[in-house]
């Protein structure tokens, strides 16, 4: 694991006005180049995002972001290219409280789960007054992006999951092995 995020855009909240600030940032080709190699991609034509990063208490900060991708990626059955696109949109919220809610432990403590009910989910750590804005996109695309891609045409006959009932005689049912052990017994 890289201790560097390959994309990497520090927001620092200890300067974020009352009013918010908005974010336009794009991947650069090696921050592309590097993101392609650890999602697995072929390649990474585009990464690029808008954010809007508000203050929500003194101690806790929205993200609202919206990003674009367009990759190629091989298609599990053909094995050729396929380019997508993905165009997402995301929240966060970030809290320099948070340490102080987990402490050593690896789960918020009882008392914190019990003041963010209506969030649902914990906080991600302001460390040192900033949170990483690139990296927080790369983990989303790391969530969008298709693990199993197959062209739109493409079929995966005799092997598919969906075929329902066994197709051919020479594939018998676990089932009916049992079935005829049963009447031999």
């Amino acid at each position: 694991m890289n201790a560097k995020p390959e994309f990497s855009f520090l927001v620092n909240c200890n300067k974020l006005q009352d009013t918010g600030k908005t974010f336009e940032i794009e991947a650069n080709v090696q921050e592309c180049q590097a993101l392609a190699k650890r999602f697995d991609l072929l390649s990474l034509h585009r990464l690029k995002l808008k954010a809007f990063v508000s203050r929500q208490s003194a101690d806790v900060v929205k993200l609202q972001c919206n990003f674009s991708a367009v990759f190629m990626q091989k298609c599990v059955v053909s094995l050729k290219p396929l380019k997508k696109n993905i165009d997402c949109k995301f929240e966060r919220i970030y809290s320099l409280k948070l340490i102080d809610c987990f402490g050593d432990e690896s789960e918020p403590q009882d008392e914190y789960i019990q003041t963010l009910e209506d969030v649902q989910d914990p906080p991600d750590p302001i460390i040192d007054g900033c949170f990483n804005l690139g990296e927080c996109v790369a983990e989303q695309l790391s969530l969008e992006i298709d693990p199993f891609p197959r062209s739109a045409n493409v079929s995966f006959d005799g092997f598919s999951s969906s075929q329902g009932e066994w197709s051919n005689e020479n594939n018998t049912s676990p089932f009916a092995a049992l079935e005829q052990l049963k009447r031999k017994l």
